[in-house]
């Protein structure tokens, strides 16, 4: 029983380590459902489990994903109006933004207009909220069978999964969002072509605004890779605390009806101990990811100067692209000078790190593809000199002479916005004081030079 009981906390803990994985590597969102009731169902009963995305605008939902041994799979594509609250556990769920568990008596109580589908013998619905905690939409597991029902861990593990998918979608809509937006006002844009003079305002505004959530964008992708890497071990303690209340409660039980066994207490203080291992080694990662994680979004979100050390600062923004990099056969080197430091904008370095990482897991190699990334940085008297290089699929010379053109990119509809290399260019030769070099051929990678002061703090 024990040994049971172990066996599933290691597959919940491979379980939040996946989810995290599937939302760097998933392309889309029905993609990234689907391995999550592919992994649910290894640690739990699901042949019945869907997912329900809510619009705000109008209160209708999608049903995105939605595997179901009796009812027919809707139009994931389709805007469905729910029922009121009262009418439908789906729509309850959404709009109280709460867990709710039914079985069969349960809902026959609620009277026949109660739901859409068949009625199951077991009912679970969590809400998948945003950081604001609102809602989503729900995530639902059901059983028509009453040999396959749910136990109050599987309960209270199917919330804290839907809480790890609720951080991974935001970030999958995120980048949905904003592709949708730039092509939006690139066709608007070519429909008032007519209108030089007012077209080319409106282009330089609409950039100007794009470049803008591009840049917030990239922050918001940060956060919610963060809280993926922060949500797993924390989720792994509560789980290992629940399994940990579980057995003291089991233990005091046998004390008090005096079938404590030597063998039993033993049994119970090794269970303590593995309990307490696990707890203190997640709790240690999620402190250190917090460290590193806070100055770094800090300087993104704001444009101050400080003084700081280059490299330390640079391992900290590579740590925080690290759940970008999970999954993915690509390895990054930094070689840096110990001793270097900067006076200048670390908001202005991290987002030119954070986009040229990027740019070659989006354009320079396929997903299950391996590849390298060497960053070299040194100083040359006043200046710095940092050198980007990957070993990726390269580019033409006529790619390349448009690859700091806003909203040009070879992978439209397949996450790039047209706007990293963009941004890299105004990063450096404005906020930083610097130029930009550039240099590949197809099949030989891309290479950048970038040069600036170590200095951009004024003269008194």
């Amino acid at each position: 029983m024990e040994s049971r009981r172990l066996q599933r906390l290691e597959a919940v803990q491979a379980m939040l380590l996946q989810i995290g994985q599937l939302s760097n590597t998933c392309s889309d969102i029905h993609a990234f459902i689907g391995g999550v009731h592919h992994a649910l169902g290894r640690i739990m009963y699901a042949a019945n489990f869907y997912v329900a995305l809510s619009d705000r605008s109008d209160g209708s939902v999608r049903f995105v994903y939605f595997v179901d041994e009796l009812d027919p799979t809707p139009d994931p594509e389709e805007r469905i109006t729910l029922a009121s609250p009262e009418q439908s556990p789906t729509a309850w769920v959404i709009m109280h933004a709460q867990n709710l568990v039914m079985r069969r008596a349960d809902q026959q109580g609620r009277g026949a207009h109660w739901g859409r589908g068949s009625t199951a013998e077991h009912w679970i619905g969590s809400p998948l909220l945003d950081h604001q905690h609102q809602a989503l939409g729900a995530m639902v597991i059901q059983s028509y069978d009453s040999a396959h029902t749910f136990s109050d861990e599987d309960e209270a593990l199917f919330a804290l999964i839907a809480n790890h998918v609720s951080n991974a979608l935001q970030g999958l809509q995120s980048v949905d969002r904003l592709e949708r937006a730039v092509r939006e006002r690139t066709a608007s844009l070519e429909h008032e072509s007519a209108e030089r003079g007012r077209a080319l305002a409106a282009l330089q505004q609409a950039q100007s605004e794009l470049v803008r959530q591009e840049k917030l964008a990239s922050l918001g992708r940060l956060v919610a890779g963060v809280a993926h890497e922060i949500n797993t071990p924390l989720g792994i303690c509560v789980t290992a605390t629940s399994h940990l209340v579980q057995e003291l409660k089991l233990t005091r039980e046998d004390l008090a009806a005096g079938a404590l066994t030597e063998d039993g207490l033993q049994s119970f203080f090794e269970i303590i101990d593995q309990s307490l291992k696990i707890m203190t080694t997640n709790t240690q990662r999620a402190a250190a990811l917090v460290r590193s994680f806070k100055q770094v979004a800090v300087d993104q979100s704001s444009d101050a100067i400080r003084t700081f050390a280059l490299k330390p600062y640079l391992e900290e923004v590579l740590l925080s692209l690290q759940p970008k990099l999970k999954g993915r056969a690509v390895t990054v080197g930094l070689t840096c000078d110990a001793a270097l430091r900067m006076d200048s904008f670390p908001g202005a370095l991290s987002q030119i790190v954070t986009n040229l990482v990027m740019n070659t897991l989006v354009h320079g190699f396929a997903p299950e593809q391996a590849g390298s990334i060497v960053i070299t940085v040194r100083a040359d008297d006043d200046e710095v000199l940092f050198d980007y290089s990957d070993d990726g699929a390269g580019m033409d010379q006529a790619t390349l002479a448009q690859l700091f053109d806003p909203f040009f990119t070879t992978r439209r509809g397949q996450g790039g916005s047209g706007l990293g290399a963009h941004i890299v260019y105004n990063l450096v030769t404005g906020p930083l004081g610097g130029s930009v070099k550039v240099d590949s051929a197809p099949g030989q990678g891309l290479q950048y030079q970038l040069r600036f002061p170590r200095s951009r703090r004024p003269l008194k």
